[in-house]
This record gives structure tokens, C-alpha cells and sequence, in this order.
């Protein structure tokens, strides 16, 4: 069939491809986020995740810290329940700092990311973000993505060991809304928020203590 070749071309074509996938939210705890690769669902989680189509694990894992704020909006998820869910402003402010996990994953993976974090099916005949997408970002910065949910604004943070990092967060017009008032700011939900602080504890980037006033600040720091 056509569109299983044109599903399977484009796949073996990004799988040769490696980036950096960086996590603000709760993907930092790894149990959680090889839900999205490998499929299930962690400590928490309310839905399963079906994982990518290639459920090869991160090939490498690592940390960094970047200027950008972290903040919590959105009424409730699906995962979650009530609660925000953690966004990251794409501009960046040397006031702020948001710590980051990265995952050293394939392009192909990383579209699946991107696919399930904006509640669309990974079976897809074309991919959200391919190999033109990550020589422009590259150069701009971020790009916002034609079809896609809340996480539908691909940034590029910079680079480790010469491979993108590459993050998903809002758009800058949602961003204005989450700063208007007209899209609400909310605290997260006890467990999601609880999945950041394992991240972050179990990284080794914060105590536990540390890491529930990291994200407190967060969540109550007006944008």
C-alpha cells in the first residue's frame, strides 16, 4: 500500500538522525517517559501511552539549564487529571532558569514524542517535524508546527556533542493568551507535579526539598 511505503520511508529516513530531546515537565523522570517510547504508563498516570513505533531507549541521557521560565497552565489533562501541565516560554530571559533532562533519541522517536504530546495518533503518513524543520529551527530558533495541539512549538535550545536539543512547548500566541488571562495558569496536579520532583531528585539536580520549591515558584510566579 501507499501510504504504508510513504509512513515507511519517511521513518527509515529520520531514524538515521539523532537530537536531543529536552524535558521541562514530566518526561525529567525517566519512568515516565519511556511511556512515550516504549508505551505503558508510570506511577501517576491516569492513560497509558502507546509509545513510539521504535522503542529503542535513549541512547544517552544528560541534564542542562537554560534561561527560559517554566509555568503551569491549562484546566486539566487526560494523563493528569485537574491541574496545568508544565509549558516553557520560548523566549528566553537570563532571570529565569528551567532545569532540563535530555534524552538522546532518533528524529523518527522524536516525532513520536511530539505526535503523542499533542494527542494525535503515531501511525502517521507524513511526520510533524522533519529534516528541513530541524535545519530551520536550527536557524530560528523555534518553529511552530502546522497541525498540532498544546505542544505544538518545536524549540531549539542549543546543542550538545554538535546534535540539536530540541524541546515542545506552546506557541508564542498561546503564550500571549496564557499572559492575558484568556488561557487560565494552574498550579499542577499533586501527582504530576510529584513526577517532576522524582525527576529532578533522581537526576541529581535538586533535593526533594529544593525541587518542590522549584516548582512551586513556578507555579506561582505571575508570567
Amino acid at each position: 500500500m501507499a501510504g504504508d511505503s510513504e509512513t515507511a520511508s519517511w521513518r527509515s529516513d529520520l531514524a538515521k538522525v539523532d537530537v536531543w530531546y529536552a524535558s521541562f515537565g514530566s518526561n525529567m523522570w525517566k519512568p515516565r517517559f519511556l511511556c512515550y517510547i516504549q508505551g505503558g504508563q508510570a506511577a501517576g498516570m491516569k492513560k497509558a501511552c502507546v509509545g513510539a513505533m521504535d522503542k529503542t531507549p535513549p541512547k544517552e541521557t544528560t541534564w542542562g539549564t537554560f534561561p527560559n521560565r517554566l509555568f503551569f497552565g491549562r484546566e486539566s489533562t487526560v494523563t493528569w487529571g485537574e491541574g496545568g501541565s508544565a509549558f516553557l516560554n520560548p523566549l528566553t530571559n537570563l532571570s529565569d532558569q528551567t532545569h532540563m533532562c535530555f534524552y538522546r533519541i532518533t528524529l523518527e522517536q522524536f516525532n513520536d514524542v511530539l505526535f503523542q504530546e499533542n494527542g494525535m495518533k503515531v501511525d502517521s503518513d507524513t511526520p510533524l517535524f522533519d529534516l528541513a524543520a530541524m535545519q530551520l529551527v536550527q536557524n530560528n530558533g523555534s518553529i511552530p508546527l502546522a497541525k498540532a495541539g498544546w505542544y505544538g512549538n518545536v524549540v531549539c535550545v542549543g546543542k550538545e556533542s554538535d546534535i540539536p536539543i530540541l524541546t515542545m512547548t506552546c506557541t508564542l500566541s498561546v503564550l500571549e493568551k496564557f499572559t492575558s488571562g484568556e488561557v487560565p495558569l494552574r498550579p499542577p496536579a499533586k501527582a504530576y507535579a510529584n513526577t517532576l520532583v522524582m525527576g529532578l531528585v533522581e537526576g541529581g539536580r535538586l533535593s526533594e526539598e529544593e525541587a518542590w520549591a522549584y516548582i512551586d515558584n513556578a507555579a506561582s510566579k505571575p508570567l
